[in-house]
């Protein structure tokens, strides 16, 4: 329950950063009254130039986490029902998402297009039934979990780079995290979809087979592979 709602939280503001009308000067629109939400690591209020570096060094980080382990998850799901061929395929995908140094959207749409040509079946991830495939499954939702912990923080740094104008230097220097941004702006939404699709078939079959889902200490381990500082989000697993 607390996933699916997470899940909603992390909806809601990116609703209202997708049905703004009014856009800002670098691309991305806004939203009034947003500088009163709490941006983590960031706060609150407009300011210059450092708080909007800060904030798109927060969604490149938060977007990277999010993509690889849903990725990865798949891949794991693949493998799970035996087809190695396409989770190697997945998994090349997710290694290149963990390798960028800064958001790459073309990575990145990789990555989106990986997920949606790749749907979980629920009749299929019914039949897995030897030890091994169980216990990727269980591997495969520990990722999902750290997924929607990474959108809905995706979407506040979204946000807040929204709120934070940004400095001559900042348009200059980061023109791959405005792609970025304007990205996750326009993919949130179907990637978030295909989420709790993947992730209600998961949840019922570890139910099902009475497998336990994994702990947080675990969790923090999966993020910590593309996010140093997962420690610091361990209440939110």
């Amino acid at each position: 329950m607390r996933k699916i709602n997470l899940v909603i939280v992390a909806s809601f503001p990116l609703f209202l950063i997708t049905t703004s009308v009014s856009v800002a000067q670098f691309g991305l629109p806004s939203i009034p009254g947003l500088n009163s939400l709490p941006i983590p690591g960031l706060g609150g209020g407009s300011g210059g130039g450092g708080g909007f570096s800060m904030a798109a060094e927060s969604l490149g980080n938060n977007l990277r986490t999010a993509l690889y382990n849903q990725v990865m998850a798949i891949s794991l799901v693949q493998e799970a029902q035996g087809d190695k061929a396409k989770a190697g395929r997945l998994r090349a995908t997710a290694n290149a998402i963990q390798a960028m140094k800064q958001p790459n959207k073309d990575t990145m749409e990789k990555a989106l297009k990986a997920v949606e040509e790749n749907p979980v079946n629920r009749e299929s991830v019914a039949r897995i039934k030897d030890a091994s495939g169980q216990k990727k499954i269980a591997e495969a939702s520990a990722h999902m979990d750290v997924v929607v912990v990474y959108n809905g923080l995706a979407v506040l740094s979204a946000g807040a780079m929204i709120v934070f104008r940004p400095s001559v230097s900042d348009l200059a220097n980061a023109p791959g995290i405005l792609d970025a941004a304007q990205l996750a702006i326009t993919a949130i939404p179907s990637q978030t979809s295909n989420f709790k699709k993947y992730n209600e078939i998961l949840e019922a079959y570890m139910a099902q087979n009475n497998i336990a889902q994994a702990t947080s200490a675990q969790k923090v381990a999966i993020a910590k592979k593309t996010d140093p500082e997962a420690a610091k989000k361990a209440k939110d697993f």
